[in-house]
């Protein structure tokens, strides 16, 4: 609890000014902005994809994908950072040939490693689709079991220009391998689905078109980068392993921040082994398990979507929080910190409340019909659960403690994966959307305990937080009255229908919250002076008013 005495502290620290002037790199900002873009395309292609392919054609693509995840998370933002630290460090020492050293081990060491990996899934893809619960998946997961060897290349390749202080080339390899990939996976579900291919046969397309998606992005590093980094690799025979035992330190810190940004793949993957199995024990038969779970799926591209929007906004303050760390200020810190919450509890919470109150007609709008809208209900309340673990591991971050949210990720694996195993066989996948948003509750509350712990949490004036409680509530009433009165006096359903309410319900609601942020003390006159178009509108209308 915080006390009259740090809530008035709090006050005054509010009042720090935000029009400081911050130094921005212009390579920072555009990987910024290419990976939110990525993130955006990858939630956003689903939808046409499920609309083609069906819940089936859904489910089967779901059950493959986490293989691309997980490989497209660490070479994003797993083994480049752990390259471009080693690097930088070793070129600023003058020490040319160590640089080019560990270059090469990473390489040689990401190739054995992907080759023995590679083998096991191919060999193993019975085994591993019968443990999933449908032995068809075999072929789809050996399809998808290829992207591994991009690993080593991508990884490398980006790593190495990180350490060099380029960071255009992985932003735009990065951001043309998505638009190859979705152009070829809903390129191909099309001519699959014309041609009468069933849904595996669809599935192993949309693996080679992640495949291609993930070579053109090698192609495009290569061709930008004039193959320099490849010129730098070694002899195997010229390595010093003895460099990887005595930084070990560095990959661990590297590999706690990879595992923060895989939760929700992990997430998905622990649905991939257990929600067929679960469903079919609670007496489905096989084919309304898969579909149960293609339609349980349809809440990924949303709650990604929902967390890449409100976390885009809050994600940007840090820096300036790491920035005031590591300067010693922690009055401004503190501010930055309180600033990021109240961001990710407007936007996240607007999102989460506005998407349960018009799920339906979202749903019908998205994926051609509102079945599973129930389970989707629940899986929106995982957004602001989700935008709050992915603020607060930034955060932790920026103070140098990423290995918290790491704990949080495999301690929040454990309990959804426990979840799964509890509520499955009593409320089918609205139990797996339960034990998603249980988990994410347990990460926020793990790691809001930790900095309190340390005593680096700083929520600010507690009041700000129950007016953004009453704004949420003024949001989702007038959404819902707009929503309902729409449909009564319409009376009739259909796609193009539900569209119209479900948009015009974005926009009402969208007004509603505008309305309160304007006239309510939710952000101060200091940082509404920030920026100038918006405090000119703002005073117009209190001047209305």
């Amino acid at each position: 609890m915080i006390g009259k005495g740090k809530e008035k502290r709090g006050e005054q620290i509010v009042q720090v000014r935000t029009n400081k002037a911050m130094p921005v790199w212009q390579g920072v900002l555009i990987l910024s902005i290419a990976a939110l873009f990525a993130k955006i395309l990858s939630a956003v292609y689903r939808i046409p994809y499920q609309n083609m392919s069906g819940d089936m054609g859904f489910y089967v693509y779901q059950q493959i994908y986490p293989l691309y995840g997980i490989v497209m998370i660490l070479a994003m933002y797993g083994f480049p950072v752990v390259l471009s630290k080693y690097r930088a460090e070793l070129l600023s020492a003058g020490k040319d040939f160590e640089a080019k050293q560990i270059t090469s081990l990473l390489f040689y060491s990401l190739l054995i490693f992907v080759a023995i990996t590679w083998s096991l899934i191919y060999i193993l893809a019975d085994v591993i689709a019968s443990v999933m619960g449908d032995q068809q998946l075999a072929d789809p997961i050996r399809a998808m079991s290829y992207i591994l060897f991009l690993l080593p290349f991508l990884s490398v390749g980006r790593g190495f220009h990180q350490g060099n202080g380029e960071l255009v080339p992985t932003a735009v390899s990065h951001v043309f391998e998505q638009l190859v990939r979705v152009a070829l996976i809903l390129g191909f579900t099309y001519f699959f689905i014309k041609s009468g291919f069933d849904a595996y046969q669809i599935g192993a397309g949309a693996a080679y078109g992640s495949i291609f998606g993930g070579i053109a992005g090698v192609g495009v590093l290569l061709i930008m980068t004039k193959g320099a980094w490849v010129k730098q690799l070694i002899r195997p025979n010229q390595l010093n392993v003895t460099m990887l035992k005595q930084n070990i330190g560095l990959f661990k810190q590297s590999g706690f921040i990879c595992l923060s940004a895989l939760v929700f793949v992990l997430f998905q993957l622990l649905d991939a082994f257990s929600v067929i199995r679960l469903l079919q024990w609670q007496g489905l038969g096989a084919v309304e398990a898969f579909v149960a779970k293609g339609v349980y799926d349809r809440g990924q591209p949303l709650l990604q979507l929902g967390t890449v929007l409100t976390t885009t906004l809050s994600l940007a303050l840090v820096p300036m929080l790491t920035k005031a760390v590591t300067e010693n200020n922690l009055v401004e810190a503190k501010y930055y910190q309180h600033l990021s919450y109240r961001l990710t509890l407007v936007v996240g919470g607007a999102a989460t409340v506005g998407l349960m109150v018009i799920i339906e007609p979202t749903n019908y709008m998205l994926f051609t019909n509102t079945v599973g809208s129930d389970v989707l209900r629940i899986m929106a309340l995982a957004i602001v659960f989700s935008s709050f673990f992915v603020t607060q591991a930034a955060i932790l971050q920026g103070y140098q403690l990423a290995q918290y949210p790491a704990r949080a990720v495999v301690f929040g694996s454990f309990i959804k994966g426990l979840g799964n195993l509890l509520f499955i066989p009593l409320y089918g996948t609205i139990g797996a959307s339960w034990s998603t948003v249980v988990a994410l509750c347990v990460m926020v509350l793990y790691l809001f305990m930790v900095m309190q712990r340390r005593q680096l949490l700083f929520f600010g004036p507690i009041k700000t937080y129950f007016i953004i409680s009453g704004l949420l509530t003024v949001m989702g009433v007038v959404t819902w009255l707009w929503k309902t009165g729409f449909v009564n006096i319409v009376n009739e359903s259909s796609r193009g229908i539900e569209t119209i309410v479900a948009l015009t319900s974005v926009g009402i609601g969208a007004l509603s919250v505008v309305a309160c942020l304007f006239t309510w003390p939710i952000f101060t006159e200091d940082e509404w002076e920030t920026i100038p178009k918006v405090k000119k509108i703002r005073m117009m209308l209190k001047r209305r008013g």
